[in-house]
């Protein structure tokens, strides 16, 4: 995907290549008072926003769960998930829980159903999809704070298009195979 895609934006764009936009400084050692704290700055981000936001985004889901809405939602949604990408109905639930975290997506899949259960062409199809889809939680997050929620919400709506989109012409074509 990425190699079509630069690909054409080289043939579609205008204009020479233009290189590296900035010099590489000279390499030195790291110095581990730095490395220590630019990792500390890391962490203490994801602890003090990306880790609520998944924990709140868990009890969210799972308070949809009980009250049956996001059974409600996955019948919605079974003609996308079934029909257009081949994926068995229960499918939905994990792509759902895969906003959390990605590696969720495919976690639960493996404990709601047993993976014998998926052709190959189903589980291509559904990690492709959760490859492409929405990013995490934390990601929309991080996106809302440095872009505005207007980008952060055009960003994941292109997301999830294009992934359901791949998803249905993999299938598509896998079962051409």
């Amino acid at each position: 995907l990425i190699l079509a895609l630069g690909r054409l934006a080289f043939k579609v764009l205008p204009g020479e290549p233009i290189g590296l936009i900035m010099e590489m400084p000279p390499y030195k050692k790291p110095v581990m008072k730095n490395v220590l704290a630019k990792t500390w700055a890391r962490t203490k981000d994801f602890l003090y926003i990306a880790f609520p936001i998944i924990i709140g985004g868990s009890l969210i889901i799972t308070t949809l769960d009980v009250m049956g809405i996001l059974g409600v939602a996955n019948s919605l949604l079974s003609p996308v998930i079934t029909g257009w990408l081949g994926l068995p109905a229960e499918a939905g639930i994990p792509l759902f829980f895969g906003i959390l975290r990605k590696e969720l997506a495919i976690i639960l899949l493996a404990n709601l159903m047993p993976l014998t259960a998926l052709t190959a062409t189903q589980m291509i199809v559904f990690s492709l999809v959760t490859m492409i889809y929405t990013p995490c939680i934390a990601t929309i997050a991080a996106l809302t704070r440095e872009l505005g929620w207007r980008k952060a919400t055009a960003i994941t709506f292109i997301d999830i298009i294009t992934a359901i989109t791949l998803g249905g012409l993999a299938n598509i074509l896998l079962q051409l195979i």
